[in-house]
């Protein structure tokens, strides 16, 4: 009997870890630089569209000005990528619970940038999330199933 309790035993504390939402918050923290780069650069720098696939250039077209300035820069002008030097992406950071996550920003442009895009420029669009979960989460999961149930990968 021993083999079955000390399978039993590795099985519930996986249970315990994956039923508290510790074990996947440790594998959102383990792929937090590929959360913020699917939201600052696959969404928001190349496809310029918020966590719900709108385009940001919906809500507030770039000026003349803007174009310009861009243009001069060689950054793209047929999108809004929320980018000039890149400190508003580059200040993106997660906020971790045992349910979900968020995606933040500290730069000092933030709210500003919320006020005239909207809240939806912070977060992974659905597809993004799939992606997420199937090539990240799953694989970690079972992953870390086999090890903790049967102490190999």
């Amino acid at each position: 009997m021993g083999k079955i309790d000390d399978l039993l035993k590795r099985v519930v504390k996986f249970n315990d870890e994956l039923t508290s939402g510790r074990l996947v918050q440790k594998i959102i923290w383990d792929n937090e630089a590929y959360i913020i780069d699917m939201n600052a650069e696959e969404q928001l720098f190349e496809q310029g569209v918020n966590r719900l696939g709108v385009s940001i250039m919906d809500y507030a077209p770039y000026s003349p000005v803007t174009i310009a300035i861009k243009e001069a820069k060689g950054q793209p002008t047929n999108r809004v990528t929320l980018r000039d030097e890149g400190d508003f992406q580059s200040s993106f950071y997660l906020e971790v619970g045992d349910k979900q996550f968020e995606i933040k920003a500290a730069d000092w442009k933030t709210e500003e940038l919320i006020k005239k895009y909207g809240r939806q420029i912070l977060g992974l669009t659905d597809e993004n999330i799939k992606i997420l979960i199937w090539h990240y989460i799953f694989p970690d999961l079972i992953t870390e199933a086999k090890k903790t149930i049967y102490g190999s990968e």
